[in-house]
């Protein structure tokens, strides 16, 4: 029995571990199934593919070609050179190959690009990855609060059920007036409303975070709650946390690389106006059934040749054509540029608006708990003139909205200071480790 016990009871929670997601399980599940990062992971893919495209240009190109033909009437007979009236079949085969020698370090820039423009889009999508775990994570957060004030709210609406019983018992008794027992009753059903509605928001924001996650909604499944962590983080550090994060952010990484990408693009489009030279040859043979005095293998093997070249181009008016690209090249790279100092300002404003608002936010969740335990204590007190008769219910509906007010700015404060801290976690680390 005793083992039987500690099986269901293992199995238990189990089954609620499984019922269970915590914040750093909702990140895997947004990197396996959120579309936008599929979208990025595609990107990076396909600049992989196209950088193994472009060093393919530097393998030699060898094919192998065959002809079958039929010649009627006067021709040229491919054997002898001499025309002929009859009808005749001709069949040729050749290997031929050409590789590429010199081409001005054309090839060679355009790999260099390739390469940034890989790590660009790696860098990118960790990028993206990063701004939806900060939308999912403020959805997640969302989700707590809401929770939150949905039992809050539940809260004031038992403590406005006992007081409206309370109250029905003194009218019943004589001691109190029916128009008590009708504003409490009013009490209560601007409580349920409030309820209702905290329900609503809940549920919406539940959606919201499955959505996000693209997972099918389980009204089952219960989110971990956030534990609230010490930070020592002030405005006057700002500045240096902005300065690793230029180092570590992949957006800024990956707007840099990307800029860089520019440079080798001009040094390949320019590598047009230099000679190139390549190497050819080929080896081939025929058969013609004009020659009856061999076969065809022996025909083959009395037809063969092969061929060597060596080519050389010089372009002369090619700086016409390639001047135009140059230019447009170079002013790709500017609005990189440009794009690089824009996400640096970006940055740089996110993290002094994340400190000073850790700051502002450590401040309001410790003045809404304050503020919180006063009316807590103010309605106790008006509470039990209540049912000692000898407070109205003006007063008791005025402390119970004040309670209840400041009870749903402590929850929003609380989980926005949570927000907070993880967020500033983040940008001070330039990574999500330890942050969820």
């Amino acid at each position: 029995m005793k083992y039987l016990t500690l099986l269901l009871t293992i199995f238990v929670s189990y089954a609620q571990a499984q019922n269970t997601l915590s914040l750093a399980e909702c990140v895997d599940l947004l990197a396996k199934n959120n579309l936008i990062y599929q979208q990025s992971n595609l990107q990076a893919e396909a600049a992989q593919a196209q950088l193994r495209q472009t060093r393919s240009q530097m393998l030699p190109q060898i094919g192998f070609g065959a002809s079958q033909s039929v010649n009627i009437g006067r021709s040229i007979d491919q054997y002898t050179n001499a025309y002929i009236d009859e009808v005749y079949g001709y069949n040729s085969m050749g290997l031929n190959f050409q590789t590429p020698i010199f081409q001005g370090f054309r090839v060679q820039n355009q790999i260099r690009q390739g390469t940034l423009l890989k790590e660009s889009a790696q860098e990118n999508r960790t990028a993206v990855l990063n701004a939806q775990t900060v939308l999912l994570m403020q959805g997640y957060v969302n989700v707590l609060a809401t929770k939150a004030l949905y039992e809050s709210w539940t809260d004031q609406v038992e403590s406005s059920v006992t007081q409206v019983d309370r109250v029905s018992k003194q009218v019943n008794a004589g001691t109190v007036g029916a128009n008590l027992l009708y504003e409490i009753k009013a009490q209560l059903a601007n409580d349920k409303f409030s309820q209702v509605t905290a329900l609503n928001n809940y549920r919406t924001a539940r959606l919201a975070l499955f959505q996000r996650m693209n997972v099918n909604p389980d009204d089952k499944v219960e989110f971990a709650p956030l534990m609230t962590r010490d930070s020592t983080l002030n405005a006057e550090n700002a500045l240096d946390i902005y300065e690793d994060a230029q180092k570590n952010f992949p957006e800024i990484r990956s707007a840099e690389l990307y800029r860089q990408s520019f440079i080798y693009q001009v040094k390949s489009i320019k590598a047009l106006n230099y000679p190139s030279l390549s190497l050819s040859g080929g080896i081939g043979a025929f058969y013609a059934t004009s020659n009856r005095s061999l076969d065809y293998f022996n025909q083959l093997n009395a037809t063969r040749n092969g061929s060597l070249q060596i080519n050389l181009n010089i372009p002369i008016m090619g700086r016409w054509l390639t001047r135009p690209r140059v230019e447009y090249a170079k002013v790709q790279e500017r609005l990189a540029q440009n794009s690089l100092d824009v996400s640096n300002q970006l940055l740089r404003q996110n993290i002094e608006l994340a400190v000073l608002n850790l700051q502002s936010m450590a401040d309001r969740n410790v003045s809404a708990q304050g503020q919180v335990e006063s009316l807590t204590a103010a309605f106790a007190v008006i509470e039990s003139k209540m049912n000692a008769g000898i407070a109205n219910s003006y007063e008791y509906s005025l402390a119970k909205a004040n309670l209840a007010k400041a009870q749903g700015n402590a929850i929003q404060a609380k989980y926005d200071y949570l927000m907070q801290q993880r967020l500033l976690q983040y940008y001070r680390q330039g990574n999500w480790q330890g942050v969820f």
